[in-house]
């Protein structure tokens, strides 16, 4: 790759989400391809005492650059952790000869700059079966699987663990502290904007899932409050691994990257349900109550909104190492 082609992959891998939009990944060119390596100053302390979710974030942002170089008109290929000597070395990219671009690959980088979070009301619409049908073949192929949860009493298990599981955070005073650090007024570059993950969705309107609550105190409007609300059941697609470990996180990462793409392509939007899968105790719950053969690894709500992106990231510059 040229260093104009560099540049491309280094700012399309940027866009990949993270959670809280720490963005914990930096890249190192190297000789016939690139290194994806884990910034661990950004870590969450709180949220990601293992590391769980800063590789999931990388993940992400190794799927979004491997797309990148492929509509470059180039193979690609990637192989994770490659040396166990260097856990902050978490994939090399190695970019191989001439290989025609698919059209999905281009409509895929195309999604990345619209691909947002999406906190605000959903729209009654229901996802075609099609697409659904296609996320979970996505995610397979990434080393994941996608579980669409459909039946009332695993809505239900869910929303109960949400809710248990958001109270024991807005319990400890670290929790609130850590969610104030990276939410900022402007957010320009990193974190969270206070536009962002405000709570304004019209009165008289709820989700069935509480919502990740941004102020720390984990309150929520809910179905059961003494006036009546209309109820938005949106569609909710958890993704999984066979095993839980940092390569099964990065696949997670990798398939979550699949998902969020095709589904801003067919215009859907997206919000991470984050507290189910937080710690690993809520985990277990999770696959306890859903009955689920593997590791439930992130929860996402899924329909067609009508907000606009509200994150900022910094520069390609700041995160890329040249030799």
């Amino acid at each position: 790759m040229n260093e104009t082609d560099l540049q491309l992959v280094v700012d399309c891998a940027s866009l990949a989400p993270s959670v809280h939009n720490t963005q914990p990944w930096s890249f190192v060119e190297r000789a016939g391809g690139l290194e994806v390596r884990a910034d661990r100053d950004r870590r969450l302390d709180y949220l990601d005492p293992d590391t769980r979710q800063l590789h999931i974030s990388c993940g992400a942002a190794i799927e979004f650059a491997r797309l990148a170089v492929r509509t470059l008109d180039l193979a690609c290929e990637v192989q994770l952790l490659p040396d166990p000597q260097d856990q902050d070395l978490l994939a090399v990219l190695a970019v191989g000869p001439a290989e025609t671009a698919t059209p999905l690959d281009h409509a895929l980088v195309e999604a990345m700059p619209r691909r947002y979070t999406d906190r605000q009301p959903y729209s009654d619409e229901p996802l075609p079966a099609t697409l659904l049908a296609e996320l979970r073949v996505a995610a397979e192929a990434a080393g994941a699987w996608v579980k669409v949860i459909q039946q009332t009493d695993d809505r239900v298990a869910l929303a109960t663990i949400l809710t248990d599981a958001e109270e024991i955070e807005a319990a400890d005073p670290a929790y609130a502290e850590e969610l104030a650090r990276w939410t900022h007024e402007k957010a320009e570059e990193e974190g969270l904007s206070e536009r962002a993950v405000r709570d304004d969705w019209p009165e008289g309107r709820v989700s069935d899932m509480p919502l990740r609550d941004f102020t720390g105190h984990g309150s929520h409007p809910h179905p059961g409050a003494e006036a009546p609300r209309v109820v938005e059941r949106d569609t909710l697609a958890l993704i999984g691994t066979s095993k839980d470990e940092p390569a099964a996180w990065l696949c997670t990462g990798r398939a979550l990257a699949q998902v969020l793409l095709r589904a801003t392509v067919a215009n859907v939007s997206s919000q991470p349900l984050g507290p189910a899968t937080d710690f690993a105790e809520t985990r277990a719950r999770v696959r306890r109550e859903l009955k689920l053969v593997g590791h439930p690894q992130f929860l996402l709500r899924l329909g067609y909104g009508s907000d606009a992106p509200h994150t900022g990231r910094r520069p390609a510059t700041q995160s890329v190492t040249r030799p």
